[in-house]
């Protein structure tokens, strides 16, 4: 792989000696390497120019937010917080992302594509496109969801913490926590994950499941506090009362090296 140009995005922190000495150790390398880069936090992240690679440096948390702003242009994290992170889609360390870097450019390796989520309130699409789960939920954490559900012909009213709905790489976070279906990664399935149902009167038949590719959620709130979340609690969007959010695969996937 030629790398032209690269844009390096790391999470912002200054009291973590691994994490900074990882950055720094990076810069050299693609200076040593020839590879023309420049760097962003992800606090400063707005868009991702013509770059041939995007390399977050960070955990979990900095794949996911970065992955928001790209398009066609390939990820490769590397996990800098050693224990503290869990770094599930990051490929390389700080031990190991010279040889990484190597391969890479002999063309030893190569992207996988994994498959996101968009979301759409109203009809109108959110801007970010879901690596892991778009979650509806109360905005109150501590307070019921109300809302209906409809998956084809299926369609139930319910009360509960909320609905997730998962990627097949998504299946390994949250969704398999609270006790979901871990999905091949590459799947184009996905998987809804009803938390926590309030059943009064009888029960909910409509809890979980594994779709089909072409499957769409569509979840109506009928709460005022009702919001979306795009992987994770930081980006969301409200979704009041009698808002419609619909989620579906995404027509672009993402490229991500991978161990």
């Amino acid at each position: 792989m030629k790398l032209n140009q690269v844009l390096v995005v790391y999470k912002q922190v200054t009291d973590h000696k691994e994490h900074l000495a990882t950055l720094n150790e990076l810069y050299e390398l693609l200076k040593e390497l020839g590879v023309s880069f420049e760097a962003q936090s992800t606090r400063q992240l707005q868009n991702i120019g013509n770059v041939d690679l995007v390399i977050t440096v960070g955990g979990d948390g900095t794949v996911l937010a970065t992955s928001h702003f790209v398009d066609e242009q390939p990820i490769l994290g590397i996990k800098s917080f050693g224990k503290q992170s869990v770094g599930y889609f990051c490929a390389a360390s700080r031990q190991t992302m010279k040889n990484y870097l190597r391969e890479l450019i002999a063309k030893e390796r190569e992207p996988i594509k994994l498959h996101r989520l968009q979301a759409e309130i109203n009809g109108q699409k959110v801007a970010e496109l879901a690596l892991n789960d778009v979650l509806f939920a109360n905005s109150n954490p501590a307070s019921m969801s109300r809302y209906e559900i409809s998956i084809g012909n299926k369609i139930e009213e319910q009360k509960s913490s909320g609905v997730w709905v998962s990627t097949a790489a998504g299946s390994t976070a949250a969704v398999k926590a609270a006790g979901g279906k871990v999905l091949k990664l590459t799947s184009d399935k996905i998987e809804y994950f009803v938390r926590e149902p309030y059943l009064m009167n009888g029960r909910y038949h409509m809890k979980r499941g594994v779709l089909s590719a072409k499957a769409v959620v569509k979840i109506t709130a009928l709460m005022p506090q009702g919001t979306v979340f795009i992987d994770g609690g930081a980006t969301q969007y409200p979704a009041p009362t009698g808002a419609v959010v619909a989620i579906k695969n995404a027509k672009k996937q993402l490229n991500m090296y991978w161990r």
